[in-house]
């Protein structure tokens, strides 16, 4: 058997159990970070100043939420000093969506196999408004996240503990045959995780809490981030494998980790996705592409998971690229025994190919004044991948 035939058993082999919820602060306590730390999406930045400013608002906004400062005008001060942590978030286990930052008091979902004994976290789904992951500063942002890593948080926790701890992939197989492809569209996992939750509910808080997931269509998709990051991780240290086991954008670089090289990131620059926008968005700067929300297309989700969503499909219309459907066949090493997807993306099959998967992202206004304007397609450079594996440590 291949090293990478390998790695593709063991990404298909697990099975990831969404266990619980536990604030940032105790994971980076368990890894021994600083207290006061952040984590982003995507590669490490080379600079404080190269952060681009969607992903700066949101980090100036935990700041405030944490209490670290009083101000705006303090918190982007503290920033900048280099007196707050700033880290990716998969280099910690964690996951973070499109511009926004993970601080110590939010909540994150626990998704681990107890089989391999790994736990992989991922932040809270934020809704439609709101939001730090769309890099805007907007009047109520502060309470929507005090509300949302507080009581809600506890809710879902309260509701883990009496429901038991909920196996994903089974959800994930019938999203997928109702029409989700697991990144752009999560509509019916969302249904799915929200019946499951609000089932024998007799709380006080439920009805608030059923009010917020009956709006809160990409609820589910944090959790499938989090079951596709933990399948991946499973190979690595697998030798001589290109299997990509970490992978996201943080609006500057693009940037992933193979299997024989964990803690390893290879870089290049990440360009903006390109999806239909709105008449009022036309000609507005594009942020290049960000986010972890990576993994699922790279596990075998979003852009790899077209067959099943014609509505997305549909939806990008001609910024899908020719051969989509085909690309999981020829870029991803086996069928998951569980899911009907492809999954074991790995550099070689990339460069053997001459093409690369295509990611489904979230476009962000890049001045950070307007958050999403879209949602579009982005394809890494096979340039990339080639380095990857002329340059590979075996």
């Amino acid at each position: 058997m291949s090293a990478n035939s390998q790695a593709a058993d063991r990404i298909a082999g697990v099975e990831p159990v969404w266990t619980g919820m536990v604030p940032l602060a105790r994971v980076l306590a368990a890894a021994g970070r600083p207290e006061r730390t952040l984590l982003h999406a995507g590669p490490p930045f080379s600079t404080r100043s190269a952060v681009p400013q969607p992903v700066r608002n949101s980090a100036v906004q935990a700041i405030r939420f944490e209490g670290w400062a009083d101000d705006d005008g303090a918190a982007a001060a503290l920033f900048d000093s280099g007196a707050v942590g700033f880290e990716p978030a998969q280099d910690n286990d964690c996951l973070v969506p499109l511009a926004g930052v993970v601080s110590p008091s939010m909540q994150l979902h626990a998704v681990t196999d107890p089989a391999i004994g790994c736990v992989q976290y991922a932040v809270l789904n934020e809704g439609m408004r709101h939001c730090l992951r769309v890099g805007v500063v907007e009047p109520g942002l502060a309470e929507h996240q005090r509300w949302l890593h507080g009581p809600f948080a506890a809710w879902l926790a309260e509701r883990l503990a009496a429901n038991g701890p909920l196996p994903l992939l089974p959800l994930l197989a019938r999203s997928l045959a109702e029409g989700d492809d697991g990144h752009n569209r999560t509509m019916a996992g969302s249904a799915l995780a929200a019946a499951w939750l609000l089932q024998d509910d007799g709380s006080a808080f439920g009805p608030e809490a059923e009010q917020f997931l009956d709006g809160c269509p990409p609820f589910a998709l944090n959790l499938w981030m989090a079951a596709a990051a933990l399948s991946l991780r499973a190979a690595e240290g697998v030798p001589g494998s290109d299997a990509v086991t970490r992978v996201g954008g943080n609006g500057v670089d693009f940037g992933f980790q193979t299997a024989s090289e964990p803690g390893r990131w290879r870089t290049v620059a990440g360009t903006p996705p390109r999806g239909p926008v709105a008449d009022r968005y036309r000609g507005l700067p594009v942020l290049g592409a960000i986010g972890d929300s990576a993994v699922v297309d790279f596990f075998g989700l979003g852009g790899a998971a077209l067959a099943h969503a014609p509505l997305t499909l549909e939806g990008l219309g001609g910024f899908v690229p020719a051969g989509a459907l085909e690309r999981p066949r020829a870029l991803m090493e086996a069928d998951h025994p569980r899911l009907p997807i492809r999954t074991g993306t790995s550099a070689a099959r990339i460069v053997g190919a001459g093409v690369s998967p295509v990611v489904l992202l979230g476009m962000i206004e890049g001045r950070g004044l307007e958050g999403r304007i879209g949602g579009g397609a982005f394809e890494p450079p096979v340039k990339a991948f080639e380095y990857a594996l002329s340059e590979r440590v075996s």
